[in-house]
């Protein structure tokens, strides 16, 4: 295996349960593809190994064989991108200049100036709290700091905070929202520290639907809303609104109902979330209603608990109802467990 291959299967290694390096070229995960096992969560019989030169990935229990590239592009699409840019530069450096000269995301207008969360160094709180989370590599590079939160803030907005409030700024986690020409038209600041203000959230632009995700998202195919940016980051072609009213932000967007499945917080036991996954199912919207054996609050926290985005991506997709008595009765399942 060669040292870009080891990069980035470390780079993936936080999303492999059990993940362990055997040898300096062998590593031991749970398959990621068939989940391994159902009853015994410490199976592991996925393997990265190298045989005459080259790397691959076999299962014992699924017997699945891929190459390394391709094992990397089934469990992270764009990380596999940033992997083949990477193996071109390192190959062809004048081809790969010239495919950099377009840049493939924008860093515009109140942007500028920012450090993403993959310029800053290890100690950073910011970066610190990004990794704690185990948010992917690939959204390191669209993550901003921001020193004085509301200073940056009124330096856009003058007069958004008053004297007062900003004797309590402090850095935050910068989470910008796009439209479809990657401009930023809304952020939301994420506490880092112990402010009882975790999340604020700042409008630009007041045209634009206030979702999360819309620039990088196929509207043709499903698309899982979530409540939060954060929860989008792992499960592919996600979206997120910025709080508030889900249903009243999806009306905005140009996008097929029947493609859009809410994914609500997992709170059995809030009467505003039951009314809200309700509402939902009066509108016609496809919701997920969590298992009764899913103990997460939502995806991050099953993230942080040792689960793939694949097997949530399952666990949504085997969850997943429409506009129906079955959603109806499973409902009041979900409400008494």
């Amino acid at each position: 295996m060669n040292w870009l291959e080891q990069k980035y299967v470390n780079l993936l290694s936080f999303r492999l349960k059990n993940f362990k390096r055997k040898q300096s070229n062998v590593f031991n995960f749970s398959c990621p593809i068939c989940m391994d096992s159902s009853t015994n969560k410490f199976k592991a019989r996925g393997y990265i190994y190298t045989k005459k030169g080259i790397a691959y990935y076999h299962c014992h229990n699924c017997n699945k064989t891929l190459s390394v590239p391709k094992f990397i592009k089934l469990i992270d699409s764009r990380l596999y991108n940033e992997f083949m840019l990477e193996q071109l530069k390192d190959k062809k450096p004048n081809e790969y200049a010239e495919r950099m000269k377009k840049p493939v995301f924008r860093k515009e207008g109140i942007l500028v100036g920012l450090k993403t969360v993959s310029q800053l160094s290890p100690n950073d709180p910011v970066k610190q709290f990004v990794v704690k989370r185990q948010i992917p590599n690939k959204f390191h590079s669209k993550l901003f700091r921001v020193d004085a939160f509301m200073k940056f803030t009124n330096s856009i907005l003058p007069g958004k905070f008053d004297e007062s409030a900003l004797r309590h700024d402090s850095p935050r986690l910068l989470i910008p929202f796009f439209d479809k020409e990657n401009k930023c038209f809304a952020y939301q600041g994420r506490a880092v520290d112990d402010n009882k203000v975790r999340y604020v959230t700042i409008v630009v632009d007041d045209d634009q639907p206030k979702v999360y995700g819309i620039e990088s998202i196929d509207p043709n195919q499903k698309v899982y809303v979530f409540e939060g940016p954060i929860d989008a980051m792992f499960i592919e072609n996600s979206i997120a609104t910025a709080g508030g009213d889900i249903v009243a932000a999806l009306t905005e967007l140009p996008i097929a109902r029947e493609n859009l499945i809410i994914v609500y917080d997992n709170e059995k036991y809030s009467r505003e979330t039951i009314d809200k996954i309700n509402k939902a199912i009066d509108y016609g919207y496809k919701v997920v209603i969590y298992p009764n054996n899913f103990e997460h609050k939502d995806i991050n926290d099953a993230i942080l608990a040792g689960m793939t985005s694949n097997q949530l991506q399952y666990i949504l997709d085997k969850n997943t109802y429409g506009y129906s008595l079955a959603a109806r009765l499973r409902l009041q399942t979900y409400k008494r467990t």
